[in-house]
């Protein structure tokens, strides 16, 4: 669900919670969350951790089959690559179910961080573009800023927000630095930014 006024809408066809029943609402907005009542309930994800990521990829690729070492060593290093995304270990785990020559994982190993960054029409998975296409204007450019610094780097907030300021992001002309901070927040709320 992406905007508040989607649960509004929706709400009042579902039964009383007093009747025992459940719903399973899922956001990238924390915003909702919060107005749907379920502030308190809420699981935030984050990126997998390493062995996370691996157990994934094994059950993904494998199906939780034994792999000799030499597999082993390749799809971890894979799974690496996929930076703890869930949907990009699937999808590049996926490709390997049927490949069972050593060669295969090994050209996949060579170019998956090209598939998972450089391919112009996988550039975003379709989560990330849903949730791209539910922002303001000022949302996008802003987010879309963040391409100018390097992959995986720390960002410090304020030269951040100072950028976005200096380069008219921002349609507010009085408090801008206020303006810049809403911003980062929305972006933090709609899970697209981790601080």
């Amino acid at each position: 669900m992406w905007k508040s006024e989607a649960w509004d809408a929706v709400r009042l066809c579902f039964p009383s919670e007093s009747k025992g029943s459940g719903i399973l609402l899922t956001t990238r907005n924390t915003e909702v969350a919060r107005d749907a009542g379920t502030e308190n309930l809420s699981l935030q994800m984050g990126f997998m951790d390493q062995d996370e990521s691996w157990n994934l990829f094994k059950i993904a690729a494998s199906a939780n089959e034994a792999l000799s070492y030499e597999f082993e060593t390749i799809g971890k290093q894979i799974a690496d690559e996929c930076h703890g995304l869930p949907l990009t270990i699937v999808v590049v785990a996926g490709l390997l179910k049927s490949k069972g020559a050593i060669e295969d994982w090994t050209s996949v190993a060579k170019d998956v961080k090209s598939l998972v960054t450089n391919d112009p029409d996988k550039r975003c998975s379709r989560v990330l573009g849903l949730s791209y296409n539910h922002l303001t204007s000022d949302l996008k450019t802003c987010l879309l800023h963040f391409g100018i610094f390097p992959e995986d780097s720390e960002i410090p907030v304020k030269n951040l927000m100072r950028s976005w300021m200096a380069e008219w992001f921002l349609k507010l002309e009085n408090d801008l630095e206020r303006e810049a901070e809403k911003c980062l927040q929305e972006l933090i709320h709609r899970c697209l930014v981790l601080v």
